[in-house]
């Protein structure tokens, strides 16, 4: 069976009427969520965007042992094992970061991949002599003002089938097109959009504001706080932009699940739709995703299509990106890998009423508090404030932040004081909610359900241990005392 997996970045879980939104267009996925397997709780592994990409390129949980950065020499990875098989796979994206100065090297184990240039700070064109409006602030503590993206568009850009997620989607289906002859055939398509800047066509924008609006363009908004940064009117034109984003990659992927059900494909062809995060757009009185990982930014949609089994169903069982390498292994009739950390979801699809294998699930990012959920509570266990070492376990510096860190001996670096001091940090804090009572997680519960906290405390310990997690880190966590 052929696995299609389309990763659309940076895209809410509320923003689709497939979990219960009634305002925002996106006719295209709530169509083809009405026929598939629609996962309730699906939540990122690693976070934010490459890590999430190695996750599910490895089947392996990132954020305990690495942050940012390329796959190291010695990964194993999904489309490694599909070509030992002479199983084909492929990769387009215009994800600049996959290819990019600061990682460059998640494309390097397909058969083949394409590569849409433009998107955000990617050098693609430099020419001086393009006009182009410099529409993105620079202020803190964002301070990126995307000067490439908008010479970049201004370069690229005609009518819509120009903007980059028409590009990526539609050069997907024309690999669909001309490649339906292989069997089991392995295609990832991740698209930068929803991702910021946040440009569509006007007229999405217009589907969600007054198209009155006089004030600033604010096509990224402030990772902070709203207060002192954005105006109310600017905070909804923020929220118009990226409704608009979404409704145009939604027309998009429509476009792409259009023509492999044209080509009778869906008979043959499973297809995962998901993201890697959310972004905050005025919850917690925040934008960006550069803060504590709440429901907004942890809780992802994920909807399935198995040309057998699923079909309608809403599935409650825990899953997360690392599941999607055992799952296209199993979908390409290749034997299991051992010594993953992902699950594959096929079990689930054909039985989604069976119990849950998983009673809770550990996410985060590097450096920052470990998470852990399980349906009813949330833990988000800060770093002890004594701030006992950090070390990274790579071989790989990325661009970001490479100025403060240790020797690699083989094994581990030391991560320097500037990227390790996470301990005052709203990110490296312990936060405590009970989800079914306060979903939005306004109310934390820390020092007030000290059961529920010594429980999932203890849950995280046996999950860290099981992982072969750093042993250093439970007293980074502070669980060294529980």
């Amino acid at each position: 069976m052929n696995t299609i997996l389309i990763v659309l970045d940076t895209w809410r879980r509320d923003h689709s009427g497939a979990y219960g939104n009634q305002w925002i267009h996106t006719p295209n996925i709530n169509k083809f969520a009405a026929k598939s397997a629609v996962f309730e709780n699906a939540y990122f592994a690693s976070h934010p965007t490459l890590p999430c990409r190695r996750d599910i390129l490895t089947g392996l949980l990132e954020f305990p042992w690495r942050g940012w950065g390329g796959l190291e020499p010695t990964d194993v990875t999904l489309p490694g094992i599909l070509d030992k098989a002479d199983k084909l796979s492929y990769f387009i994206t215009d994800v600049y970061h996959h290819w990019g100065r600061d990682a460059g090297s998640y494309w390097k184990d397909f058969t083949g991949f394409d590569l849409v240039r433009g998107q955000e700070q990617d050098g693609y064109i430099t020419d001086t002599d393009i006009q182009f409006e410099h529409r993105a602030l620079d202020y803190p503590p964002h301070n990126r003002p995307e000067h490439s993206h908008f010479r970049n568009a201004q370069y690229i850009r005609r009518d819509e089938k120009d903007w980059f997620s028409a590009q990526v989607l539609s050069r997907a289906a024309r690999f669909v097109q001309h490649n339906a002859a292989h069997q089991d055939f392995f295609l990832m398509v991740d698209s930068f959009d929803p991702h910021e800047p946040w440009d569509p066509p006007r007229h999405y924008i217009n589907l969600y504001e007054d198209s009155g609006y006089t004030g600033r363009e604010l096509p990224v908004a402030p990772y902070g706080p709203v207060e002192k940064h954005l105006t109310p009117a600017e905070l909804k034109h923020v929220q118009a932009q990226y409704a608009g984003e979404v409704t145009m990659v939604d027309r998009w992927v429509g476009y792409l699940l259009d023509e492999i059900e044209a080509m009778g494909l869906m008979q043959n062809t499973m297809i995962i739709l998901t993201t890697d995060h959310g972004t905050f757009n005025g919850d917690h009185g925040l934008t960006g995703k550069g803060n504590v990982l709440w429901e907004p930014l942890s809780h992802i949609p994920l909807i399935v299509w198995h040309p057998e089994f699923g079909h309608g169903a809403r599935l409650k069982q825990f899953v997360q990106p690392i599941d999607y390498f055992p799952t296209v292994l199993e979908a390409a009739g290749l034997p299991p890998r051992e010594g993953l950390h992902g699950i594959s979801l096929l079990p689930l699809l054909r039985n989604p009423g069976q119990k849950d294998s998983r009673e809770a699930i550990l996410f985060g990012a590097f450096a920052f508090a470990c998470n852990i959920v399980d349906g009813e509570w949330t833990l988000h266990q800060g770093v002890d404030p004594s701030n006992p070492p950090l070390y990274s376990y790579s071989q790989i510096i990325s661009k970001f932040d490479s100025n403060d860190w240790g020797p690699y001996d083989g094994v581990r670096r030391l991560v320097g004081p500037k990227n390790a001091n996470t301990a005052g940090s709203d990110r490296s804090q312990t936060h405590l909610y009970h989800l079914a009572e306060d979903p939005k997680q306004e109310r934390d519960l820390v020092g007030k359900a000290p059961e529920q906290m010594r429980r999932l405390q203890k849950d995280m310990i046996q999950k860290l241990e099981a992982i072969n997690a750093p042993r250093e880190l439970l007293k980074r966590w502070g669980l060294d005392k529980i």
